[in-house]
């Protein structure tokens, strides 16, 4: 199972009850997916943080109706994958 795969399983279980459309749900994970991959190669300091706070500033304008503690979560899963250098 690749690293972004596992991630992805990650964020739809957060995602699971969040009262969600398909679109809305799959347009979050591109998202993280995008800032995960991202923001390791920018050479930009603090990538955990850099990428939690950009998660969750992405995330919260792009699904505004998304529970302000479910953004966390996920923003949280994606610092952690870059931190861990997934």
């Amino acid at each position: 199972m690749s690293a972004l795969h596992t991630l992805d399983v990650r964020l739809y279980e957060a995602l699971a009850g969040a009262g969600l459309s398909a679109t809305e749900r799959d347009r979050v994970i591109d998202l993280c997916d995008f800032v995960v991959d991202m923001v390791p190669g920018s050479g930009l300091p603090h990538p955990g943080r850099t990428t939690r706070t950009a998660v969750h500033l992405l995330v919260g304008e792009t699904v505004p109706a998304l529970d302000a503690q479910v953004r966390g979560d996920i923003a949280r899963l994606c610092e952690v994958a870059v931190v861990r250098g997934l």
